[in-house]
Protein backbone atom coordinates (compact mmCIF):
# COMPACT_ATOMS: atom_id res chain seq x y z
CA UNK A 1 0.00 0.00 0.00
CA UNK A 2 2.78 2.44 0.89
CA UNK A 3 4.35 1.90 -2.52
CA UNK A 4 1.30 1.77 -4.78
CA UNK A 5 -1.59 3.64 -3.09
CA UNK A 6 -1.65 7.34 -4.04
CA UNK A 7 -4.95 8.65 -2.74
CA UNK A 8 -8.46 9.28 -4.07
CA UNK A 9 -10.34 10.06 -7.24
CA UNK A 10 -9.28 9.36 -10.83
CA UNK A 11 -6.05 10.21 -12.60
CA UNK A 12 -8.21 11.54 -15.43
CA UNK A 13 -9.78 14.22 -13.20
CA UNK A 14 -9.11 17.78 -14.44
CA UNK A 15 -8.07 19.08 -11.00
CA UNK A 16 -5.35 17.40 -8.93
CA UNK A 17 -4.39 18.28 -5.33
CA UNK A 18 -1.16 16.83 -3.95
CA UNK A 19 -0.04 16.85 -0.32
CA UNK A 20 2.77 15.43 1.79
CA UNK A 21 0.93 12.47 3.33
CA UNK A 22 -2.56 11.50 4.37
CA UNK A 23 -3.65 12.16 7.95
CA UNK A 24 -5.28 9.65 10.27
CA UNK A 25 -8.26 9.68 12.59
CA UNK A 26 -7.55 9.61 16.33
CA UNK A 27 -9.33 6.28 16.76
CA UNK A 28 -6.93 4.59 14.33
CA UNK A 29 -4.12 4.99 16.90
CA UNK A 30 -1.53 5.14 14.14
CA UNK A 31 -2.30 1.56 13.06
CA UNK A 32 -2.30 1.04 9.28
CA UNK A 33 -3.97 -2.40 9.34
CA UNK A 34 -7.52 -1.24 8.59
CA UNK A 35 -6.32 0.97 5.74
CA UNK A 36 -4.33 -1.87 4.19
CA UNK A 37 -7.39 -4.14 4.36
CA UNK A 38 -9.63 -1.46 2.84
CA UNK A 39 -7.12 -0.86 0.06
CA UNK A 40 -6.96 -4.57 -0.79
CA UNK A 41 -10.77 -4.70 -0.70
CA UNK A 42 -10.74 -1.96 -3.33
CA UNK A 43 -8.63 -4.14 -5.66
CA UNK A 44 -5.33 -2.50 -4.64
CA UNK A 45 -5.72 0.31 -7.18
CA UNK A 46 -3.46 3.35 -7.26
CA UNK A 47 -6.50 5.51 -6.45
CA UNK A 48 -9.56 4.73 -4.33
CA UNK A 49 -12.99 6.29 -3.98
CA UNK A 50 -12.78 8.64 -0.98
CA UNK A 51 -16.27 7.89 0.36
CA UNK A 52 -15.98 4.14 -0.03
CA UNK A 53 -12.49 3.96 1.47
CA UNK A 54 -13.43 5.94 4.59
CA UNK A 55 -16.55 3.86 5.02
CA UNK A 56 -14.43 0.71 4.89
CA UNK A 57 -12.08 1.97 7.62
CA UNK A 58 -14.99 3.14 9.79
CA UNK A 59 -14.25 6.87 9.51
CA UNK A 60 -17.73 8.07 8.60
CA UNK A 61 -17.90 11.71 9.70
CA UNK A 62 -16.54 13.31 6.51
CA UNK A 63 -19.37 11.91 4.39
CA UNK A 64 -22.34 11.95 6.76
CA UNK A 65 -25.49 13.97 6.04
CA UNK A 66 -24.09 17.24 7.43
CA UNK A 67 -20.36 16.56 7.75
CA UNK A 68 -17.82 18.63 9.62
CA UNK A 69 -15.27 20.10 7.23
CA UNK A 70 -11.95 18.29 7.21
CA UNK A 71 -9.25 20.87 8.03
CA UNK A 72 -6.96 20.18 5.08
CA UNK A 73 -9.67 19.57 2.50
CA UNK A 74 -11.75 22.62 3.38
CA UNK A 75 -9.42 25.34 1.95
CA UNK A 76 -8.73 23.24 -1.15
CA UNK A 77 -12.45 22.83 -1.82
CA UNK A 78 -12.92 26.57 -1.24
CA UNK A 79 -10.25 27.29 -3.87
CA UNK A 80 -11.82 24.84 -6.33
CA UNK A 81 -15.36 26.19 -5.98
CA UNK A 82 -14.03 29.75 -6.31
CA UNK A 83 -12.07 28.77 -9.42
CA UNK A 84 -15.22 27.24 -10.94
CA UNK A 85 -17.31 30.29 -9.99
CA UNK A 86 -19.62 28.13 -7.88
CA UNK A 87 -21.28 29.00 -4.54
CA UNK A 88 -18.77 28.54 -1.71
CA UNK A 89 -20.65 29.03 1.54
CA UNK A 90 -19.95 26.56 4.35
CA UNK A 91 -22.95 24.47 3.29
CA UNK A 92 -21.59 24.29 -0.27
CA UNK A 93 -18.17 23.17 0.98
CA UNK A 94 -19.79 20.46 3.09
CA UNK A 95 -21.89 19.22 0.20
CA UNK A 96 -18.89 19.06 -2.13
CA UNK A 97 -16.80 17.24 0.48
CA UNK A 98 -19.58 14.75 1.15
CA UNK A 99 -20.54 13.96 -2.43
CA UNK A 100 -17.76 15.00 -4.82
CA UNK A 101 -14.33 15.26 -3.18
CA UNK A 102 -12.00 12.50 -4.34
CA UNK A 103 -14.69 10.25 -5.81
CA UNK A 104 -13.67 8.01 -8.69
CA UNK A 105 -16.09 9.62 -11.17
CA UNK A 106 -15.56 13.20 -9.94
CA UNK A 107 -13.31 16.02 -11.11
CA UNK A 108 -10.89 16.13 -8.14
CA UNK A 109 -7.88 13.84 -7.80
CA UNK A 110 -6.52 13.98 -4.23
CA UNK A 111 -3.11 12.38 -3.84
CA UNK A 112 -0.11 12.24 -1.51
CA UNK A 113 3.65 12.21 -2.01
CA UNK A 114 4.16 9.62 0.75
CA UNK A 115 2.10 6.42 0.89
CA UNK A 116 2.40 6.16 4.68
CA UNK A 117 -0.56 7.89 6.41
CA UNK A 118 0.27 9.49 9.77
CA UNK A 119 -1.46 11.48 12.46
CA UNK A 120 1.21 14.19 12.17
CA UNK A 121 4.63 14.82 10.65
CA UNK A 122 6.06 13.98 14.07
CA UNK A 123 4.86 10.38 13.81
CA UNK A 124 7.61 7.93 12.84
CA UNK A 125 7.14 6.78 9.25
CA UNK A 126 9.47 5.66 6.45
CA UNK A 127 8.68 8.74 4.40
CA UNK A 128 11.64 8.46 2.02
CA UNK A 129 10.92 4.82 1.20
CA UNK A 130 9.49 4.41 -2.31
CA UNK A 131 9.74 8.20 -2.84
CA UNK A 132 11.68 8.16 -6.16
CA UNK A 133 9.36 5.49 -7.58
CA UNK A 134 6.25 7.36 -6.47
CA UNK A 135 7.52 10.63 -7.98
CA UNK A 136 8.11 8.85 -11.30
CA UNK A 137 4.60 7.36 -11.32
CA UNK A 138 2.98 10.71 -10.46
CA UNK A 139 4.93 12.44 -13.24
CA UNK A 140 3.95 9.71 -15.69
CA UNK A 141 0.25 9.91 -14.80
CA UNK A 142 0.24 13.72 -15.12
CA UNK A 143 1.96 13.50 -18.51
CA UNK A 144 -0.55 10.88 -19.67
CA UNK A 145 -3.71 12.56 -18.41
CA UNK A 146 -2.72 16.25 -18.67
CA UNK A 147 -4.98 17.73 -15.96
CA UNK A 148 -5.89 21.40 -16.09
CA UNK A 149 -4.52 22.09 -12.61
CA UNK A 150 -2.06 20.40 -10.27
CA UNK A 151 -1.83 22.15 -6.88
CA UNK A 152 1.01 20.94 -4.64
CA UNK A 153 1.06 22.10 -1.04
CA UNK A 154 3.65 22.00 1.74
CA UNK A 155 6.84 24.08 1.70
CA UNK A 156 9.09 21.29 3.02
CA UNK A 157 8.77 19.40 -0.27
CA UNK A 158 9.40 22.22 -2.72
CA UNK A 159 12.27 20.29 -4.31
CA UNK A 160 10.00 17.31 -4.98
CA UNK A 161 7.19 19.53 -6.31
CA UNK A 162 9.63 21.15 -8.77
CA UNK A 163 10.85 17.72 -9.79
CA UNK A 164 7.31 16.56 -10.54
CA UNK A 165 6.37 19.74 -12.41
CA UNK A 166 9.79 19.98 -14.08
CA UNK A 167 9.89 23.72 -13.35
CA UNK A 168 11.59 26.17 -11.03
CA UNK A 169 8.75 27.86 -9.16
CA UNK A 170 8.88 31.68 -9.01
CA UNK A 171 8.69 33.49 -5.68
CA UNK A 172 5.17 34.82 -6.25
CA UNK A 173 2.97 35.55 -3.24
CA UNK A 174 -0.59 36.25 -2.12
CA UNK A 175 -1.15 37.83 1.30
CA UNK A 176 2.60 37.30 1.93
CA UNK A 177 2.30 33.52 1.42
CA UNK A 178 3.79 31.53 -1.47
CA UNK A 179 1.49 31.28 -4.49
CA UNK A 180 3.81 30.13 -7.28
CA UNK A 181 2.20 29.36 -10.64
CA UNK A 182 3.90 27.78 -13.66
CA UNK A 183 2.30 26.40 -16.81
CA UNK A 184 3.70 23.38 -18.64
CA UNK A 185 1.74 22.56 -21.79
CA UNK A 186 -1.96 22.45 -20.90
CA UNK A 187 -1.29 21.88 -17.19
CA UNK A 188 -0.91 24.69 -14.66
CA UNK A 189 1.17 23.77 -11.62
CA UNK A 190 0.72 25.67 -8.35
CA UNK A 191 2.97 25.53 -5.28
CA UNK A 192 1.23 26.72 -2.11
CA UNK A 193 1.56 26.46 1.68
CA UNK A 194 -0.11 23.58 3.47
CA UNK A 195 -3.78 24.47 4.09
CA UNK A 196 -3.23 24.24 7.85
CA UNK A 197 -0.35 26.75 7.83
CA UNK A 198 -0.60 29.17 10.75
CA UNK A 199 -2.19 32.56 9.92
CA UNK A 200 -3.30 31.38 6.48
CA UNK A 201 -6.88 32.57 5.95
CA UNK A 202 -9.79 32.08 3.54
CA UNK A 203 -8.65 35.26 1.78
CA UNK A 204 -5.58 33.51 0.39
CA UNK A 205 -7.54 30.62 -1.13
CA UNK A 206 -10.24 32.87 -2.58
CA UNK A 207 -7.66 35.20 -4.16
CA UNK A 208 -5.71 32.25 -5.55
CA UNK A 209 -8.92 30.72 -6.93
CA UNK A 210 -9.85 34.01 -8.61
CA UNK A 211 -6.37 34.37 -10.09
CA UNK A 212 -6.53 30.83 -11.49
CA UNK A 213 -10.03 31.43 -12.85
CA UNK A 214 -8.59 34.24 -14.94
CA UNK A 215 -5.69 32.13 -16.21
CA UNK A 216 -7.00 28.61 -16.81
CA UNK A 217 -8.80 27.38 -19.88
CA UNK A 218 -11.76 25.58 -18.33
CA UNK A 219 -13.22 24.69 -21.71
CA UNK A 220 -11.10 21.52 -21.59
CA UNK A 221 -12.76 20.48 -18.34
CA UNK A 222 -13.64 17.04 -19.66
CA UNK A 223 -12.64 13.56 -18.59
CA UNK A 224 -10.91 10.93 -20.66
CA UNK A 225 -12.15 7.32 -20.42
CA UNK A 226 -11.34 6.09 -16.90
CA UNK A 227 -8.35 3.76 -16.63
CA UNK A 228 -7.96 1.59 -13.53
CA UNK A 229 -4.23 2.25 -13.15
CA UNK A 230 -2.43 -0.10 -10.81
CA UNK A 231 -5.33 -2.55 -10.49
CA UNK A 232 -4.78 -6.26 -10.99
Amino acid sequence: MAEHCYGYGGWDAPFCFMGLEEGMDDKENGDLTLRAKAWRKGRSCELSDCRRFHRDIGVLQWHQERPPLQQTWRPLILLLLTLLDLPSEESDLREYQKSQWGIVTGESCVIELSGFPAKSLGMLRERERFLPARINVIKQRINEQRPILVLMYGKTRKKEWEQIANVKFPDDRIDDFTAAISKVGVTTFVFSPHPQTRKLTNSYWVKLGLKLRGELDLSSRTRQPLKAFGCP
